[in-house]
């Protein structure tokens, strides 16, 4: 067999006509087609990527945005324990502070019960003492009504304290000595010359009756009176038993 160059050199010029047209025809457009998937790959993964990653961030705004929520939901729920806490103790002293007043008027008001109720008894009993009193003395005679009572004013009068007397018995004080009963002139000068030296001078002296006095004599001025009877000392007696029960 002889090797013939010619047909060699055609076959070779026919194989690189193939591939031109190949290259022309197939392997450029499939290139470019592969390039282009490539890419078009390379896109969807980009963005799948990225797809994802905004997923994730999402996923992760949204557990911030829980975990705000239920860090502020505690916090209301603490912010409304600790405000029912300071209601409830506030109602608690406000109820406290009430009932105490309560308690204390109450209290007030027994006390002034009872002192309402002791003052009438020491008053009744006054009374009382003085009705008595009084019984006892309309048998005795009416001396009897006076007889000491001179020397115990001035006793009285001395016993005051100086600017007390001063004003009682001070000039235009209208001075006048009361008597449980009318006095005759006679009784009325015997008692003048006994309370004289206690008197600031010798001028008149007019007589007032009150039968109230049961017995005794009391001197009286514009300015004060100095007590000096029978029912002034039972109303001193009612006195000092009220303080005593007090004590």
């Amino acid at each position: 067999m002889q090797f013939d160059w010619w047909t060699f050199a055609f076959q070779l010029v026919n194989i690189a006509v193939l591939l031109w047209l190949l290259g022309r025809f197939l392997f450029r457009p499939v290139a470019r087609i592969i390039a282009e998937r490539k890419a078009e790959t390379d896109r969807v993964l980009t963005e799948a990527k990225e797809a994802g990653q905004a997923a994730r961030d999402a996923e992760e705004a949204a557990k911030a945005e829980r975990d705000r929520v239920a860090s502020e939901r505690v916090e209301l729920l603490e912010q409304a324990r600790e405000e029912a806490e300071a209601q409830k103790k506030d109602l608690v002293a406000r109820a406290k502070t009430e009932a105490a007043a309560i308690v204390a008027k109450a209290k007030e008001q027994a006390k002034q019960a009872v002192e309402e109720e002791r003052a009438g008894e020491l008053a009744r009993a006054a009374k009382l003492s003085v009705a008595i009193a009084g019984r006892l003395l309309e048998g005795m005679p009416g001396k009897a009504r006076i007889d000491g009572y001179p020397e115990r004013l001035v006793a009285a009068l001395a016993a005051l304290d100086a600017s007390e007397k001063a004003a009682i018995l001070a000039d235009g004080g209208d001075l006048r000595l009361v008597a449980p009963r009318e006095l005759t002139k006679a009784e009325i000068a015997a008692i003048r010359k006994k309370i004289a030296p206690a008197l600031p001078q010798d001028g008149p002296l007019s007589v007032e009756v009150d039968e109230s006095l049961i017995a005794g004599l009391e001197l009286k001025s514009r300015h004060g009176m100095v007590r000096n009877s029978l029912a002034s000392d039972l109303a001193r007696m009612a006195e000092a038993l009220d303080g005593d029960e007090e004590g």
